[in-house]
This record gives C-alpha cells, sequence and structure tokens, in this order.
C-alpha cells in the first residue's frame, strides 16, 4: 500500500471542489435563466407605465394651454400593448429624481423628463396612486414665458 503524499490529497480536493463549483454553476444558471437586473429608474418608469393613466383637472388646463397632448405624455412614459409583437413599448423619458418628491404624502411623485418625437422637451409631474399613475402637471421646458392660468 502506497502512502498518500499532500499533493495527491489537494488534488482531490481540488477536483471535488471543481466538480461542487460547476454543479453550482449549473443549478444557478438553470433557476435564474432569462431574469435580469433592472435599475430604480427604469423600475419605477416600468410600474408607472403598467398602471391605468390618469389626469388632473390641472394637467388637463396645463397640457391645454402649453399644446401638449396625450399622446406626448404616453410617448415619454411608455405604454403596454398586448397582442403587438412587443409588448412594451418602451418610453422616452426618465424620472429626474432631482424634481421628484418620492416621499410626498398622500401619493409620491416623479418628475418624468424627456424630448418628444416632435421635439418638444416636456417635464411630467405623475402621481403614484396604488394603480393609478395621475398626471398632476406637464411643463415644456422650453416655453420661455407661460401665461396660463390654471388653479
Amino acid at each position: 500500500m502506497a502512502i498518500p503524499n499532500k499533493n495527491s490529497d489537494l488534488y482531490r480536493r481540488l477536483r471535488l471542489y471543481g466538480f461542487g463549483f460547476l454543479l453550482g454553476l449549473l443549478l444557478v444558471s438553470f433557476l435564474f435563466k432569462g431574469r435580469s437586473c433592472q435599475m430604480p429608474n427604469s423600475a419605477k418608469m416600468e410600474e408607472l407605465s403598467w398602471q391605468k393613466l390618469e389626469y388632473s383637472k390641472h394637467a388637463s388646463c396645463r397640457m391645454e394651454c402649453r399644446h401638449i397632448s396625450e399622446a406626448e405624455i404616453v410617448e415619454l412614459l411608455g405604454v403596454w400593448e398586448k397582442g403587438k409583437d412587443k409588448d412594451k413599448i418602451a418610453g422616452k423619458g426618465k424620472i429626474n429624481y432631482d424634481k421628484s418628491d418620492v416621499h410626498d404624502r398622500p401619493y409620491p411623485t416623479y418628475a418624468i423628463e424627456g424630448i418628444t418625437s416632435g421635439g418638444k422637451n416636456l417635464r411630467i409631474v405623475i402621481a403614484d396612486c396604488d394603480t393609478i399613475s395621475k398626471v398632476v402637471t406637464a411643463i415644456d421646458l422650453k416655453m420661455e414665458n407661460d401665461s396660463c392660468d390654471c388653479k
């Protein structure tokens, strides 16, 4: 009977460790297949776009006065369309957390900014009301003088 040396014991341990490591990699890749990470901005945008979209009276008045259409709001926010090739049409807007108030009561408000395909630079303030995304106001950032008289 041969006396095992330290190198063969180390080699045996490395093989056992390598086998367990590969088995763990296969298990993790099988369990988490198709999942991905999301940044907080894209996760919140996705949540807001899933919810039903409503407009406050103030927002409707501001949109009419500033010539902002509902289509432009939807373009920045993004929409979910079922039955199309792609279920999600990506929004062009991004949340500006400096202008948002995520601790606002009763509902947090998010300022979504972006440029529409028509060239308007918009900021839309949306309240996250449980299952409803309520547009609070809409602002055209390129408009210098604002003559809206909405209350």
